[in-house]
């Protein structure tokens, strides 16, 4: 079934109240991200944004497989982790997928290898080596010859075929082929990588019944079940060629990748009011978590999720997800998988709040990999080395995907060179631990910055820095009691003592196991010395705090700056 999009409604609909957000977070050299709160006549979405380079030089955006194959699934952080010691990456979900196999519903190309093949009733996202985004419905064609017979169509490629029907599996597949009752198996030995529209020319190794075969890591299986298997069984023979073309038409000149997903929301910078693609109403129309991609005029990248099916984000439907994009400046843009499925991540963290409560294992992902030098944040965003045993030290580490020669710089809050260290690296992790050793500058109070640079192997150059706070404003949090047990009408008594070495405004809160903040025990300046505060057990509207893990956070602002300390207790109710 084929539907279109009525936009214009729609995207009024969403922007009539305007967008608030945070200041925007510096992930990588180029790269940032927005959290927006928006409110709509139906509820407030919360809008999750990365912003990134235009792919070329040291960044790449490119599809990721779940496993490294087509069969399987996996989570967009743990593909991060397995990513990082090659590049750093931001990502977000990509196509539809089959939750039994993992396949992705549409194309997946990269590396001038098709690896699954694309639905002609829906958009695909061409990335040109330009760096510009294209979006069109590609439709795909394959045929195989055996020896001297005539040419057959080849109807799948990289996945379970239907009854009556001949599919060709590479490698990347899977280790074996689906097992298929009947299913005829022809190894391929010596297939060339799968490259659209041209040739690919193997020699038959071995014929197998019932499926399950093993696909060389230099060839192919071809599969065929139903009538086509007693077919291609008769024309079959060991050590006669065998030429193979998957066809792609329309297809992009000299493309980096492509990706399935669907439908095109946004075209020379228009939300589309009549995308007729292959997806149902019940796929388009209710308020659901949404993922898109999307291009700035100026070539920049952008990476949307928008939570859905939560109490503090109602979700969008896709008219009102393409008027967001527009909204954002996209000229053009396109949706990928939604619901559950929906995640936002940066190097290995989810940013978004994922529907099914979890991050959902996902068959493929589109990820902006970047291919320079990486300094992580610092370990304590504020250290604090007064011998308190919180943040007493401080661990600076940074990444290289490449060999490089660096240049590792720390400078002290008076601009002061402090640290310095220069050579050749390895690809790895490498830190510097500042824990007061002799030899180790010594961390004074005040503002300090981290400064890396690198040429890589290549010749390519990247810089980044990171900042950190040192403030021993705040010491020795000490709590009364680490197990409490509070009476379910009279509550209890939990004593909370701490020390300012300055005088501080200073905000004192229970957090339960969520982090949400139940009750706020004092926000006021306090004086240099022992402070101490009692918490009643009560949290707010004067209920007592039931059984559970909690958090004393202590927040100060003074004239070094912002710090904090914590503590966890756990409540028991009192019989």
């Amino acid at each position: 079934m084929r539907f279109a999009l009525l936009v214009a409604a729609a995207a009024a609909l969403l922007l009539t109240a305007g967008g608030a957000s945070a200041a925007k977070l510096r992930l990588l050299p180029g790269m940032t991200y927005d959290r927006q709160v928006r409110q709509t006549s139906e509820g407030r979405i919360v809008v999750h944004i990365i912003t990134a380079p235009r792919p070329g030089g040291l960044y790449e955006l490119k599809p990721v497989l779940g496993q490294e194959r087509v069969k399987g699934r996996e989570k967009v952080t743990d593909m991060q982790k397995r990513l990082a010691p090659l590049a750093t990456t931001a990502g977000v979900n990509g196509d539809l997928f089959n939750f039994t196999t993992g396949h992705p519903s549409g194309i997946v190309f990269n590396d001038g290898q098709l690896v699954s093949r694309p639905i002609g009733g829906r958009s695909s996202l061409g990335v040109g080596l330009d760096g510009i985004l294209r979006i069109a419905r590609i439709r795909y064609f394959g045929s195989i010859q055996l020896g001297d017979a005539k040419k057959h169509p080849i109807h799948d490629f990289n996945r379970p075929l239907e009854r009556n029907a001949v599919g060709l599996f590479t490698p990347v597949w899977a280790a074996r082929t689906p097992r298929v009752k009947g299913a005829l198996d022809i190894v391929l030995g010596g297939q060339p990588a799968a490259t659209p529209n041209v040739d690919l020319t193997s020699t038959m190794v071995r014929k197998r019944r019932g499926g399950g075969t093993l696909i060389p890591r230099d060839g192919a299986v071809l599969q065929a079940t139903g009538f086509w298997a007693d077919i291609l069984g008769r024309e079959a023979g060991l050590g006669l060629p065998a030429v193979a073309r998957l066809i792609l038409k329309p297809w992009w000149e000299n493309p980096a990748s492509a990706l399935g997903g669907g439908p095109v929301i946004v075209r020379a910078g228009r939300a589309i009011t009549g995308a007729e693609e292959e997806f149902s109403p019940s796929q388009l129309f209710p308020r659901h978590p949404r993922t898109a991609i999307g291009q700035l005029e100026n070539g920049r990248i952008l990476l949307v999720a928008v939570d859905g099916r939560r109490a503090g984000s109602v979700g969008v439907n896709v008219p009102e997800l393409a008027g967001l994009m527009v909204k954002l400046g996209a000229v053009t843009a396109m949706a990928l998988d939604a619901g559950g499925s929906t995640t936002i991540a940066f190097d290995g963290r989810v940013l978004n709040n994922p529907s099914d409560g979890a991050e959902r294992a996902v068959g493929n992902a589109l990820m902006v990999a970047y291919y320079g030098a990486y300094v992580q944040p610092a370990q304590h965003p504020v250290a604090s080395p007064n011998g308190d045993g919180f943040a007493d030290f401080q661990r600076l580490r940074y990444r290289l995907p490449r060999p490089s020669t660096i240049n590792a710089r720390l400078f002290a809050p008076d601009g002061s060179l402090v640290f310095q260290e220069e050579g050749d690296r390895e690809p790895g992790s490498y830190e510097l631990l500042l824990d007061g050793r002799e030899g180790v500058p010594a961390l004074t109070e005040g503002r300090w910055r981290f400064s890396l640079s690198a040429t890589d192997s290549d010749g390519a150059t990247s810089a980044m820095d990171r900042r950190f706070f040192v403030d021993n404003t705040l010491r020795k949090i000490r709590l009364s009691r680490r197990n409490v047990a509070f009476h379910p009408r009279r509550g209890g008594k939990l004593r909370v003592r701490f020390r300012l070495s300055r005088g501080a405004a200073v905000r004192v809160a229970i957090e339960d196991a969520k982090g949400n903040v139940v009750r706020v025990l004092s926000r006021r300046r306090l004086a240099e010395g022992q402070n101490a505060l009692v918490w009643n057990g009560r949290v707010k509207k004067g209920a007592v705090a039931r059984a559970g893990r909690y958090r004393v956070r202590i927040l100060a602002k003074s004239s070094v700056g912002k710090s904090e300390l914590f503590a966890d207790v756990v409540v028991r109710r009192r019989k």
